[in-house]
């Protein structure tokens, strides 16, 4: 594995996408999400996803998303099993603070994200810089939303993190179109691709941007990359450690 970047490091120190989100949120309330306005909830076209946003723009951006992302689910016979609600916000917080991408809270089953014209400042300085924010935008409600889906799923909650996390980074990657999937691996070298690595939260921790590639590759690299979501599912996937990271 390639030496971790610094805004890797404080990425996932961070919890970019909201990981630690099972436990944190249910200490700490609602504190997760900014105040923001109320606006109309509207149901996706033909799937159960509703979506509150502060323009018809940005909900069609996130709707072109949400069938992307039940597209490549379904690939792998996993579908929603109730209704998701996704909320875009002024800015959507981690429980430590930090302004995040966005999350899935379990407890009410709703999507956090953060409005699209914050997101370059987020990114700026990392490896997803180098894609279009459009495009980027998209992936990052794929992720969300698989994370929604597979919880639904799920025979047995993940019990680390990198259980939880490898399914929603590699959809995420495999969202991308092949130009920015290809610009995106371009800039992470090393890449894991073998069917006996492990994934484990200390190389989440580490370098989330590492984590999802290799969790794309090693998706992508199998005859039959579903059978790993399944294995999650079931709580029985070879390839991830269970040894949870320290709280």
């Amino acid at each position: 594995m390639k030496n971790p970047t610094l805004a890797g490091v404080v990425l996932g120190f961070l919890g970019l996408f909201g990981a630690l989100q099972a436990q944190a949120q249910h200490a700490g309330g609602d504190q997760h999400f900014a105040a923001t306005d109320l606006r109309a909830q509207v149901r996706c076209p033909e799937v159960p996803v509703d979506v509150i946003a502060a323009s018809v723009d940005e909900r069609r951006l996130v709707c072109s998303a949400v069938s992307e992302a039940l597209q490549l689910l379904r690939h792998c016979e996993i579908f929603p099993r109730r209704p998701l609600v996704i909320q875009i916000t002024d800015e959507v917080r981690h429980p430590f603070g930090r302004v995040i991408f966005g999350l899935f809270d379990p407890r009410d089953e709703r999507i956090w994200i953060t409005q699209f014209g914050t997101i370059s400042s987020l990114v700026r300085g990392t490896p997803f810089s180098e894609l279009p924010q459009r495009e980027l935008y998209k992936s990052i409600v794929v992720h969300e939303l698989v994370h929604g889906v597979m919880h639904q799923n799920a025979k047995r909650r993940a019990i680390t993190r990198s259980a939880y996390e490898y399914p929603a980074y590699a959809l995420q990657i495999a969202s991308l179109t092949s130009s920015a999937r290809d610009r995106f691996l371009q800039t992470i070298h090393n890449v894991a691709s073998t069917g006996d690595f492990v994934f484990n939260d200390f190389i989440l921790s580490m370098d989330p941007f590492f984590f999802a590639a290799s969790a794309y590759e090693h998706f992508s690299a199998s005859a039959n990359g579903c059978a790993h979501l399944i294995a999650l599912l079931e709580g029985e996937a070879a390839f991830i450690s269970e040894v949870p990271s320290l709280p």
